[in-house]
């Protein structure tokens, strides 16, 4: 076909892109993608195309969704195991005033705090007990435009744990795929990234629910 019109050829040639880049579903096309602009054109992941509703919406602090009695039934399970610690709010102003001495909640973003101090409660894993070894992990993915990254790692044949954050995964969905299809170890970085110890218990607890 040859076109006249030359906006027309310029429209053509960018519906093509953006068809190429959009029409995916699988890894593998989306790892075929070196542009990094284009491995972050949004698509449509059929498996999940219907199922947006069954989730909070993205970037924003999540709550137990009307009419989920799953999520519903189980917090209501739990939450008599919920330490009884006051949300912290705005953590910004909280902390000014937070009794950073005594540190009752073992609160880590005020005084570093590891050992919980809560009967019940784990506490953290502060360093790896095998010598010789290293462990790293990268916060806040899955990011769209992340090939490079990953074919690194492949070559370097090095496994790490992801800590990705739900509404990313709903937004990038191959992209999370990549991560646990190349073996590497995947937790839940909340839903909308906001501090947990801000939040209500319900909140907190969703904000968990919906990304695991």
């Amino acid at each position: 076909m040859f076109v006249k019109n030359p906006l027309l050829a310029v429209t053509l040639v960018s519906l093509l892109e953006y068809a190429h880049a959009a029409d995916r579903s699988t890894v593998a096309e989306q790892n075929a993608i070196l542009d990094p602009e284009q491995q972050c054109v949004s698509y449509t992941y059929p498996p999940i195309a219907g199922q947006t509703t069954n989730f909070p919406k993205t970037w924003e602090i999540a709550s137990i969704l009307p009419g989920d009695d799953a999520a519903r039934a189980k917090f209501n399970e739990i939450m008599g195991g919920i330490p009884k610690i006051a949300s912290k709010g705005d953590i910004t102003k909280t902390i000014k005033t937070y009794d950073s001495g005594n540190d009752p909640d073992c609160w880590w973003t005020a005084t570093g705090c590891t050992e919980a101090k809560t009967p019940g409660v784990p506490s953290d894993v502060e360093m790896i007990p095998a010598a010789s070894t290293l462990g790293y992990g990268f916060d806040d993915g899955p990011y769209c435009a992340h090939n490079e990254f990953y074919d690194y790692l492949t070559s370097q044949n090095q496994k790490a744990t992801m800590f990705f954050i739900g509404s990313n995964v709903l937004n990038w969905p191959l992209q999370a795929k990549r991560a646990a299809e190349d073996g590497h170890e995947i937790c839940v970085h909340t839903w909308s990234h906001n501090p947990l110890t801000g939040l209500t218990d319900e909140q907190a607890f969703a904000e968990i629910w919906y990304s695991e």
